[in-house]
């Protein structure tokens, strides 16, 4: 029999969970809002400092978000010349996506800035319990996302690899694509 007690929690839990990715979005947005970006770009650069070099497919199933919306943000960063791409003429359907050197120092910059924030919030919180809440964390996400633990294969404690379900280039790891939906593609191409 359900206890109030987990009825309660079971009903604040969700607002619990967007309350904090909303809070993390905010102060993201904050680093790079003179730059006239949001959290949406701010979690691109970072996905590309860890792996740059990466093409519009590669990058949407890299932070396993829509297509069409890496297509957005990118198109934004490129303008604000944050990024760009090695095509050899305009029609080039193959192409990666790369920092330029503004790019590299903001998204080194916003790294940071998550760093010391999530350092404050865990602020006079034992480290035996930070660990605990990372991992158990790490288990409700598998819990909630089954397929994951096939999508990424590799035991991380680094919170920007958890967040981005991947790992940068210097690391062992095997990635196993999802396509659009949410499925594992094992044998996708990466023609864009």
């Amino acid at each position: 029999m359900t206890t109030q007690d987990e009825i309660s929690w079971n009903l604040f839990f969700p607002v619990f969970m967007d309350r904090l990715g909303s809070l993390m979005r905010r102060n993201m947005t904050k680093i790079v809002a003179p730059h006239g970006l949001t959290s949406a770009h701010a979690v691109y650069l970072m996905a590309l400092k860890l792996q740059d070099g990466q093409t519009m497919i590669g990058l949407s199933r890299f932070l396993d978000l829509d297509p069409a919306n890496t297509n957005r943000i990118i198109k934004t960063l490129k303008e604000k010349n944050f990024v760009y791409d090695d095509r050899k003429s305009e029609k080039s359907k193959k192409y990666q996506i790369f920092l330029t050197e503004t790019g590299k120092d903001l998204a080194v910059e916003i790294m940071n800035f998550n760093a010391e924030k999530i350092d404050e919030y865990f602020m006079g919180i034992p480290k035996e319990s930070i660990t605990h809440v990372k991992n158990t964390m790490k288990e409700v996400l598998y819990n909630m996302d089954p397929e994951l633990s096939r999508f990424v294969k590799y035991e991380y404690d680094d919170s920007y690899f958890s967040h981005l379900h991947s790992m940068p280039t210097n690391r062992d790891f095997v990635l196993i694509p999802k396509d659009k939906d949410g499925k594992n593609d094992l044998f996708g191409t990466d023609d864009e």
